[in-house]
């Protein structure tokens, strides 16, 4: 969801709903390149939050937008200063992001260079692959224990590729 906010606070327009893909990022160009032509006449704000940032940072750097990333921790904290009420939603979230910059309240997120967040995002899923493999390894073990319990007595290794071969 993308707001736009001028200069004075006037909401230009809130809640333009777009998908996470490549024609979404590119409604969202259509949508800003509508009210003018030049990438220089825009500040964008986002938050960091999972991965879902990352495609449409990725199209709007591409086009030379003036783009900051923010911990979703500044919006909270924007929120408690500008609402009485505790009200957390996309449409609502767009609007203080775009206030956020807007008064230039914020930290920006230092972002690792590409090489180093690929190799990051490579690291993470291989650790997760290997915790995967671990977890399913002391389940296969439990399952033997309950059924065979001397099935680890007869294979050195219970994962070897005899073992495998008689369990499949």
């Amino acid at each position: 969801v993308a707001s736009m906010m001028d200069e004075s606070g006037k909401v230009v327009f809130k809640a333009f709903s777009f998908p996470n893909t490549s024609d979404g990022g590119h409604a969202l160009f259509s949508k800003l390149t509508s009210y003018s032509p030049s990438p220089d006449d825009f500040e964008i704000g986002m938050e960091a939050t999972g991965h879902y940032w990352l495609s449409v940072y990725s199209f709007l750097f591409e086009k030379k937008f003036l783009l900051h990333v923010i911990n979703p921790i500044q919006t909270d904290g924007w929120r408690r200063g500008t609402e009485i009420r505790k009200r957390k939603n996309d449409i609502i979230d767009s609007v203080l992001i775009a206030d956020l910059i807007r008064y230039g309240q914020f930290v920006e997120t230092r972002l690792a260079d590409e090489d180093l967040f690929s190799l990051r995002s490579l690291t993470r899923f291989r650790t997760y692959l290997v915790e995967s493999i671990s977890d399913l390894k002391r389940k296969v073990v439990c399952v033997l224990d309950q059924v065979f319990p001397e099935y680890q007595s007869i294979f050195s290794d219970i994962f070897g590729k005899t073992s495998k071969e008689i369990l499949l």
